[in-house]
């Protein structure tokens, strides 16, 4: 027995196996875009080198762990010296190493002359008062200029002295006891005398005599100067060692 189909059902069936392959088409498209997603493209990847190869200025993450070395050396260990680039000094430096022997107001140079003089030692900023047995009966710390001029080293005397005085150069400066025994390369008087004055205040202070901080005359405190000033008349014998 045969079936005959009326021409309009040949039609629908022809439209059914196109709607079916159009289906199919879309099915495929759908699944490679679905697989093109999980796959970064050759732009994309090409992008995500040059950033990696780039260093960031600011890290993305910071690490919690702590920090064991610092960042200009290894640790600094207790007692020992701070290293350059930390913050803190652990440790006060030490002294400057000095090769000038203790102060001895008893022990008296080497080639200082003999009989009754003053002997003024430019190292060792000191003056010694000697009596004519070769006697110390005085010593005491003073301030001069410790270069080999101002005065020279040299056997010198005594040839004028003035209870007040100035500096020419500078006249607000001034000073008492001055007893002169020898000239500076410029001329200028030098002797020994009292801390000098500016403007009613010391110059220096006590605690600085020992230190060559004149430009030539020799300072001394006050008590000291007034003896000199009673022991050292016109005459008296000034040996300058260096």
């Amino acid at each position: 027995m045969s079936h005959h189909f009326p021409d309009n059902v040949d039609a629908m069936l022809a439209k059914l196996g196109l709607l079916a392959a159009a289906t199919a088409s879309v099915l495929t498209l759908s699944t490679t875009a679905l697989a093109d997603d999980t796959t970064p493209s050759s732009t994309d990847t090409s992008i995500d080198a040059a950033l990696e190869d780039t260093p960031s200025e600011t890290p993305i993450t910071e690490s919690t762990e702590p920090v064991t070395t610092p960042p200009f050396g290894p640790a600094e260990t207790p007692g020992e010296t701070p290293r350059r680039g930390t913050q803190v000094q652990l440790e006060p430096p030490p002294p400057p190493p000095t090769t000038q022997a203790p102060w001895d107001p008893f022990r008296l140079p080497a080639n200082s002359g003999s009989g009754r003089r003053a002997v003024y030692s430019k190292s060792q900023q000191t003056v010694w008062a000697i009596d004519g047995n070769n006697q110390i009966i005085k010593a005491h710390r003073v301030s001069g200029k410790q270069t080999p001029l101002d005065p020279r080293p040299g056997t010198y005397q005594v040839f004028s002295r003035s209870r007040y005085t100035y500096s020419i150069n500078n006249p607000s400066i001034t000073w008492g006891y001055m007893v002169r025994f020898a000239h500076g390369a410029q001329g200028g008087n030098i002797g020994f005398h009292e801390i000098p004055f500016q403007y009613g205040s010391p110059v220096q202070s006590w605690s600085q005599l020992g230190q060559p901080l004149s430009g030539g005359c020799v300072r001394q405190a006050l008590p000291d100067a007034i003896w000199m000033w009673n022991w050292a008349q016109i005459g008296t014998q000034v040996v300058v060692l260096p």
